[in-house]
């Protein structure tokens, strides 16, 4: 069972209300009411949760590998276009990132860190490598 199943079946007929609402709506305070709606959901149902949770095992990404996807892959990150690019626009980011392509999963993080220590992951994640790239000067 996934979580988006299993969801609905547990939230009462008000909360289903309250996350529509949360969903249509937009303002200040909107991200705040949900951060608290998710968190009081979680702790509520949280046995039900824990299920689904140890059926799915976990994947990380970091956060210089999601900036160097947006870099790379702008037509993973909807919502900006080459145009905007550098303007400084001022909005939330979203990166789509696959799961099987750029994610690592936890227990292949948690074998590294218990055999070669955290110095290791720290290594991976500030990774350089040298790449050709064009530079077209016309």
């Amino acid at each position: 069972m996934t979580l988006d199943s299993l969801l609905p079946k547990l939230m009462s007929r008000d909360e289903k209300i309250v996350w529509e609402l949360l969903n249509k709506y937009a303002g200040t305070k909107i991200r705040d009411a949900e951060d608290l709606f998710v968190l009081s959901v979680v702790k509520k149902y949280w046995e039900e949760f824990k299920e689904i949770v140890n059926e799915s095992p976990f994947h990380a990404i970091s956060a210089r590998k999601t900036v160097r996807i947006l870099q790379t892959k702008p037509k993973r990150t909807p919502g900006i276009g080459l145009r905007a690019w550098g303007t400084g626009a001022n909005a939330e980011v979203n990166v789509h990132v696959s799961i099987k392509e750029d994610t690592t999963p936890w227990n292949a993080i948690k074998e590294r860190i218990t055999t070669k220590g955290i110095q290791d992951i720290i290594m991976a994640v500030n990774r350089r490598r040298m790449m050709l790239i064009y530079d077209p000067e016309i």
